[in-house]
Order: C-alpha cells, then structure tokens, then sequence
C-alpha cells in the first residue's frame, strides 16, 4: 500500500516526468496484470507493450478503463496490453518514476518508447498505437 504522501503525490501530481519470470494473469481477456515479477517476460515478448498505471481511488483512471479494453481488443494480435495498480505494486511504479496516474508507457524492443499522462481520447490513443505498432 502507498504511504500518504506517495498517495498524495499521485492524487496531485498534474504532469508527467520523465527478475525472475512469471506467467502473465490475464485481467478481463486481452490485458495482462503487469508485476515486477513478469515485465521483463512481458517486455521481451516480441510485440510492443503499453503499461497503463492506475488506481481504484482515481476516477481518471476509470474513464480510461473502457477506452484501454476495447483498443486491447482491437490491437490484440500487435501490441501487449497491461494494466499496474500501483497500490498493490509501488516497487514497480517507482522503477519507472510514475508520478501521476493515470499514465500509459509504452515499450517497443523491450526499450520505454513514450508515456503519456492523463486521460486520452480514444482517436488520439489509437494514433499512437498504430505508430507503437508499425
């Protein structure tokens, strides 16, 4: 669990900053529960990966739910959809100096290619997946 201030930090943070393997759980169909214990299998897959950060107690982050679902449908078989809940995996979140939620980082070649903070449209978030992909 988050300490106060950590929780604060993500709760008013406005702006974004820039192992041993484990089978993926797979939450809702398409999207994996990424850990510390399976991104690097997750990573090195062969396919780009987006990350979404996200907490039950952040109604950003469940605006973004469906959008993150239904275009894990439709990427299914060109990118790797994973989801974070950095209340149960801070170790994770802060590997990767998240400072807000939610935030999406995308992975291409096991490598961070980009992130993107806040909620995003679905047109938008569709661009960049084709580009991730391509």
């Amino acid at each position: 669990m988050f300490h106060s201030s950590f929780r604060y930090t993500f709760k008013n943070a406005t702006s974004c900053n820039n192992t041993h393997e484990l089978t993926a759980r797979e939450m809702g169909g398409r999207v994996h529960q990424a850990t510390i214990g399976n991104l690097r299998e997750l990573l090195h897959s062969g396919r780009p990966v987006i990350i979404d950060f996200w907490a039950s107690w952040c109604a950003p982050c469940h605006a973004m739910a469906p959008i993150f679902r239904d275009l894990a449908e439709e990427f299914d078989d060109r990118v790797i959809f994973a989801k974070v809940d950095v209340e149960n995996n801070r170790d994770l979140a802060t590997q990767l100096k998240i400072k807000s939620i939610p935030t999406l980082v995308f992975f291409k070649h096991g490598k961070e290619w980009d992130r993107l903070c806040g909620v995003k449209n679905r047109n938008e978030l569709r661009k960049h997946l084709e580009k991730l992909s391509s």
